[in-house]
């Protein structure tokens, strides 16, 4: 994994999960000299280290939930020379953010699935019911609500009639809300970690080839 272009294609979707950035390399620094200083950031366990030339390759697929780096599993990092002198350009791939993109998609299909099959049941139901004929009418065996003599004495009210759909059953109708929360939800976790989680490893290089760290 190196840190160069890839193919326009491939960028123009592979944004999602890579960042790409680079930090100037403090001036009199050499190339080997700011690999040392950042190398550390990869020094914990788990990671898995490739020198290149003026370069190196990381991965660590379990990262501690602690490590500037957790988010971006893979990387690749290099000293370069350029007109006004020499940065360090690092590609780092994420599958957090990758994950985060799409499940947003996957519950807003999931909403619209449920929707869909209610109103499908619903089609179904009203059909059975034209098959069958029409309702009987409900007044037709309506029982008649008396008074016990002994309330009636006493001037208890008359008992009222229920109320047209009061007693039955109330189905609840299909609902795509949950699944369009939890969409909400991860498209803000990508959010996050498309614009804070760059800028945290971008000032994790910075100090640390400044010395700070």
């Amino acid at each position: 994994m190196t840190p160069e272009k890839p193919r326009s294609a491939k960028r123009l979707i592979d944004w999602i999960w890579t960042v790409r950035d680079e930090v100037p390399v403090p001036e009199g620094l050499g190339a080997d000299e700011a690999l040392a200083r950042v190398s550390p950031a990869f020094a914990a366990d788990g990671y898995s280290v490739q020198p290149m030339s003026e370069g190196l390759a990381y991965a660590n697929p379990s990262p501690a939930a602690q490590d500037t780096m957790a988010t971006f599993e893979r990387g690749a990092l290099q000293v370069e020379e350029t007109a006004t002198g020499r940065v360090l350009r690092y590609r780092l791939t994420s599958r957090f953010m990758l994950f985060c993109f799409l499940l947003p998609f996957l519950f807003i299909g999931f909403g619209q699935l449920t929707l869909a099959v209610g109103a499908y049941q619903k089609a179904q139901a009203e059909a059975k019911e034209k098959a069958a004929g029409a309702k009987k009418d409900d007044k037709k065996d309506e029982p008649v609500l008396t008074l016990h003599p002994i309330d009636k004495f006493l001037g208890a009210p008359a008992p009222e009639k229920p109320k047209d759909g009061e007693g039955g059953s109330r189905k609840r109708k299909p609902s795509a809300t949950a699944a369009y929360v939890f969409s909400g939800i991860f498209a803000f976790l990508y959010l996050v970690g498309r614009f804070l989680e760059p800028w945290l490893v971008r000032r994790m290089f910075r100090r640390r080839l400044a010395g700070e760290v």
